[in-house]
């Protein structure tokens, strides 16, 4: 069997979903999705939806969609320490009115795939897998992809997508060297029952042995990442539930005897990475398929949609022309991610370093710096880094 259309994407993620939306709201242009899942629901992802990316949504016609989903805004940040109490506390806004959202990460993708679809230009293939890639005169013309039944499609594409993941097939059938390091700390992710005191707010519990971070999710129910240290590790691997909910008591006040909700509770390995090049061949990369993060800044769900606006952007408008043509819009989205994604890799590092100090003495340093952020130059310091972070806009 054989397809043609203009755009390929290996990986249904948020990243792929995102380039898939990106790409059809052209009119004059036909995307194809395969993923190898059986639908969306990736739980080992982020939940938050900055001003960075709800712009684009909005643009895509797609924040709508999210809302519906049953989205919470978050308009503030709150830090807490045990025997301090409140910390410190800021506004999240941004100044064009783009809202910071958080969705339960399988409802994001989701979401995504029904806009792609519902432009009618977006197929999406689920127990889908990439077999080979299809290559003409030293570029990439399409693909051969596997069904579950096990049935072959050769699909031709002006243009193939790797949104693949950070174990990405494209990039390794392309060639391209991928460097990556791991973290020796990680996150315990796990849903617990919504305490009666806790209002919307990203909030940050400080302790000693690794901070908690609580976000709202569905109805009765809080999102809760907690820093695992390296003599932690076998706890939140192998210990019952009760031993880690104790723990994660012991950190956080607000949390305290709030009981495990559902059956999203895993340990989230930390890695960093970033490939040498985005672009092999004529086929493209984007996504975890070519940078990993440190999560703590929340930066690996917004690189990725920003990747897929951004090679949307440059792409769309070159897609129907000369392979010269197309070959210098790719060049253009590599030139402008590449480096933006690098600086937001080391950002996160460095953040996230700073956030694993463990200890007495790292304690009282984090409490002061965020005590600080309650005088007006602090306050101007944490407008710069959000701004930063979360509300910069494409360029």
């Amino acid at each position: 069997m054989t397809n043609d259309v203009d755009v390929l994407v290996v990986g249904g993620g948020v990243g792929g979903m995102a380039a898939a939306l990106a790409f059809a709201r052209d009119p004059r242009i036909t995307v194809r999705v395969v993923e190898r899942r059986a639908g969306p629901g990736n739980i080992n992802r982020g939940d938050s939806l900055l001003p960075a990316v709800t712009r684009h949504l909005v643009r895509w016609g797609a924040l709508e969609r999210v809302m519906a989903a049953g989205a919470n805004p978050i308009d503030r940040m709150q830090v807490f320490h045990a025997e301090e109490g409140k910390l410190f506390e800021a506004p999240l806004t941004d100044p064009d009115g783009s809202p910071y959202v958080v969705l339960p990460h399988p409802d994001i993708e989701r979401v995504l795939a029904d806009a792609a679809r519902a432009t009618g230009r977006a197929h999406v293939s689920f127990r889908t897998s990439l077999r080979r890639l299809v290559e003409d005169g030293g570029r990439v013309r399409g693909a051969v992809v596997v069904d579950d039944a096990g049935r072959e499609t050769e699909v031709r594409a002006r243009l193939v997508v790797g949104a693949d993941g950070s174990t990405s097939k494209v990039r390794d059938l392309l060639g391209v060297p991928f460097f990556s390091e791991p973290y020796d700390t990680g996150y315990y992710i796990v849903d617990l029952q919504r305490p009666e005191a806790y209002r919307d707010a990203m909030r940050l519990d400080l302790h000693a042995d690794g901070g908690v971070m609580t976000m709202p999710q569905r109805d009765g129910v809080v999102g809760v990442a907690v820093l695992v240290l390296p003599r932690q590790l076998q706890l939140f691997q192998a210990g019952t539930m009760e031993q880690r909910l104790r723990a994660i008591w012991q950190r956080s006040p607000l949390l305290a005897g709030m009981p495990h909700v559902g059956k999203n509770a895993h340990l989230y390995r930390l890695h960093r990475g970033h490939a040498a090049r985005y672009l092999s061949r004529g086929a493209a990369l984007m996504g975890d398929a070519v940078h990993l993060t440190n999560p703590t800044a929340g930066q690996g769900m917004t690189m990725a949609i920003e990747d897929a606006a951004a090679l949307a952007r440059h792409v769309s408008p070159a897609l129907h022309g000369s392979e010269p043509r197309l070959d210098a819009a790719l060049a253009a989205y590599e030139a402008e991610r590449r480096p933006a994604n690098l600086e937001l890799v080391r950002w996160s590092h460095w953040m996230g370093r700073f956030f694993a100090m463990s200890g007495p003495v790292a304690d009282t340093v984090k409490r002061r710096v965020f005590a600080f952020g309650r005088t007006a130059v602090g306050q101007w310091v944490q407008r710069e880094i959000w701004g930063h972070v979360a509300t910069r806009k494409a360029a």
